[in-house]
């Protein structure tokens, strides 16, 4: 471990199916010291593929003496997989929905034995956020819900059952990104929650996350006046150092997300944004341009304190000791499986009564604005009409994107997020407007759009969601989730 340096701060992105020779040079080097993989960049395709792939970086390390690197994705479940290949879970609000703070610990645990088996052995998870306003466009279903203390307590569960597993849990996003109205992604975004808010509500589940032992947290590309005026959290010591350390003592790996997104690019000029992170108190930064991951190093050697470097170095050196990625034992995606479809059958939510559903029914369902990069999960609502056909047979009637079908039986209408699209909102109302059932497919505040109509929540569109919500229409069990969130 004495060998590694500054470049041990350093993860990096990649496009492909292989790690590209220039980072694998750097890998070797000790001048890059982790991996993050995402299916949008065609880094995870098949298990042997990613496994290949893996042993590559694993070589390059060992032909230097060093240590493997960790190897990092975001592995939520719900709007947020990157590895499809494998079993796919119910996002956190449906995992909430069950009621059981049990099935977060269950399905972490899966979900790491699928991941290590890989070589994966850091997890982007859980969201810590608090969901508190429903206009937020990249929190939403991600969250466990409004309410801070259930997040926490669902989140060091999750925690629980990732690191006993043997995959690094990920607190994020530090100090809470839940009350937000903007996609840092694209653009900078202002929290303006003063301090006594934060310690009641944002400040709760990351508490809990740190007692829990969660072994990294990852910073918010959010800027909070109450705690710093000029910087936003990855690039602030007010924040990164004297809150994250100093009051809630943390004493793990802080992490940013990728410092090429919007919300930060537009606050610094790209080359200062490693050392300024680093020297605000983080210990692994995590960037996507090519000439930025192999220049970092140096940039945090000659524009950080020497002290500041070996101390985030050795929080490094540590967290790769016990998280640098190898292969382990083949996972049971069987029964990994089988636990993504109960948590499902449990999380599905009923708003008010439903109609008689035993003859005909009409359903027209809304096609998502975007779909998921993992090819497994790009055409949710294909898989809703054969999950709906396998078990209504001839009483279904079918119909995509507002077209209602013939027939006189009831109208269920599935909607997509309608309540971030103006457009498509209107279009539910109409349909909705003489009776029938909604189906909120994503966003749960899509109920809000026609509160005197009944309302099926699923959280999200990955199959076994969509399995299980196919079952409550048939009539085939009850839905027995509970919504997270308040839905005015």
């Amino acid at each position: 471990m004495s060998r590694l340096g500054p470049g041990a701060l350093v993860w990096a992105a990649f496009d492909g199916e292989t790690v590209p020779g220039a980072l694998l040079d750097a890998i070797g080097a000790g001048r890059i010291g982790g991996l993050a993989l995402f299916a949008f960049k065609g880094n995870l395709k098949t298990k042997e593929q990613v496994r290949a792939m893996l042993r590559e970086a694993r070589a390059a390390t060992e032909r230097s003496g060093l240590p493997p690197v960790p190897v990092a994705v975001d592995q939520e479940g719900g709007s947020v997989v990157r590895v499809g290949y494998r079993a796919v879970f119910p996002s956190a609000m449906a995992i909430a929905a069950t009621g059981d703070p049990a099935d977060a610990e269950r399905v972490a645990g899966a979900v790491a034995l699928g991941l290590r088996a890989d070589g994966i052995t850091v997890n982007y998870a859980p969201v810590c956020d608090v969901n508190t306003e429903p206009r937020n466009p990249v929190i939403g279903t991600r969250s466990f819900g409004d309410d801070p203390e259930r997040v926490g307590l669902l989140a060091a569960s999750w925690i629980r059952g990732s690191e006993t597993s043997g995959v690094a849990a990920t607190a994020k996003h530090f100090p809470g990104h839940g009350s937000s109205v903007v996609d840092p992604h694209h653009t900078t975004v202002d929290s303006h929650v003063d301090r006594a808010m934060l310690e009641q509500r944002e400040l709760v589940p990351f508490r809990s996350a740190i007692a829990a032992g969660v072994s990294s947290v990852m910073t918010a590309h959010v800027r909070y006046p109450a705690l710093d005026t000029e910087r936003i959290a990855t690039l602030s010591k007010p924040i990164a150092t004297d809150l994250l350390r100093g009051t809630l003592g943390f004493r793990g790996l802080a992490m940013t997300d990728a410092l090429d997104m919007g919300g930060v690019t537009q606050v610094e000029i790209p080359e200062a944004l490693a050392p300024r992170a680093v020297e605000a108190g983080i210990d692994t930064v995590m960037l996507f341009d090519p000439e930025l991951q192999l220049e970092a190093a140096e940039r945090i050697a000659t524009g950080v304190r020497p002290q500041r470097v070996l101390e985030a170095v050795r929080r490094a050196s540590t967290f790769r000791e016990r998280f640098g990625g190898r292969e382990a034992d083949e996972a049971d995606d069987d029964s990994a499986r089988a636990l993504a479809r109960d948590v499902a059958a449990r999380s599905i939510t009923l708003r008010g009564t439903l109609p008689d559903l035993r003859g005909t029914i009409r359903v027209t369902a809304f096609e998502p604005r975007g779909l998921s990069p993992v090819e497994e999960l790009g055409d949710p609502i294909s898989v809703l009409e054969r999950a709906l056909a396998s078990r209504l047979g001839d009483r279904l009637r079918f119909a995509r994107d507002g077209r209602v079908p013939e027939g006189d039986g009831p109208l269920v209408v599935c909607s997509s997020s309608a309540f971030f699209d103006p457009e498509r909102a209107a279009q539910v109302r109409a349909l909705l407007a003489t009776g029938g059932v909604l189906c909120a497919l994503r966003s749960p505040y899509d109920a809000t759009l026609v509160p005197e109509r009944p309302a099926l929540l699923t959280y999200g569109d990955v199959p076994c969601s969509l399995e299980a919500l196919a079952a409550v229409l048939a009539g085939d069990r009850a839905a027995s989730g509970r919504a997270p969130v308040r839905l005015a």
